[in-house]
């Protein structure tokens, strides 16, 4: 499909790739509310003007932002090692996500932003769900692969955001990786039973 795409859309597809990279760097670094379209066009190297032909708002560059993050999430579990179980493989390759989390001071801000707008958070998933399902579904036996998959990945996407709710509790001080292990280890003992992948490891 890729070598179908014109020079134009190529070109298009890299511009709004930087717009939303630029926009993420903000949004992390001083905060949703606070970024403005001017900064994130300044950023990315283009005019305002030029933006609104990419995006209608903040909001739509946020969304994409929020969806690639779910390509780096299947990156990473397509590097995890063949011989690791499924549910195991999926824990870890949050990891990116979860370093994030610990080194952007406003972090917490826009997982709460997230949380609170359903719309957003509905387009994320979806992205995401499919992200995942599709390098999953490798590590499973072909019968039922694709369907198991899709129900380990929506699971662990729960458990991600049952963390992340946890984690913006006042007074809670641990951080996101650990409470993502504690929420996908409350639930392995039923992946388990489904694919028959040994118990999880405290590593």
């Amino acid at each position: 499909m890729g070598a179908d795409l014109t020079l134009r859309q190529r070109t298009r597809r890299a511009v709004r790739a930087e717009i939303v990279d630029a926009a993420m760097s903000l949004f992390l670094s001083q905060g949703f509310e606070a970024t403005t379209i001017e900064e994130i066009a300044r950023a990315a190297g283009i005019s305002r003007r030029s933006y609104f032909r990419y995006f209608a708002n903040k909001d739509e560059a946020l969304a994409e932002a929020l969806a690639s993050i779910g390509q780096t999430i299947a990156q990473a579990l397509t590097e995890r090692p063949k011989e690791e179980a499924p549910w195991d493989a999926l824990r870890f390759a949050f990891d990116p996500l979860v370093e994030q989390a610990s080194a952007q001071p406003n972090a917490e801000a826009l997982a709460k932003l997230m949380l609170e707008r359903p719309c957003l958070q509905q387009g994320k998933n979806t992205a995401w769900l499919a992200e995942i399902t599709a390098v999953l579904a490798q590590r499973l036996p072909a019968d039922e692969g694709s369907l198991r998959a899709r129900a380990l990945a929506a699971a662990a996407i729960t458990c991600l955001h049952t963390a992340q709710e946890q984690w913006l509790e006042p007074g809670d001080s641990r951080d996101l990786g650990a409470l993502l292990t504690i929420t996908m280890s409350a639930v392995h003992p039923f992946a388990a039973t489904i694919i028959s992948t040994p118990a999880m490891t405290d590593s």
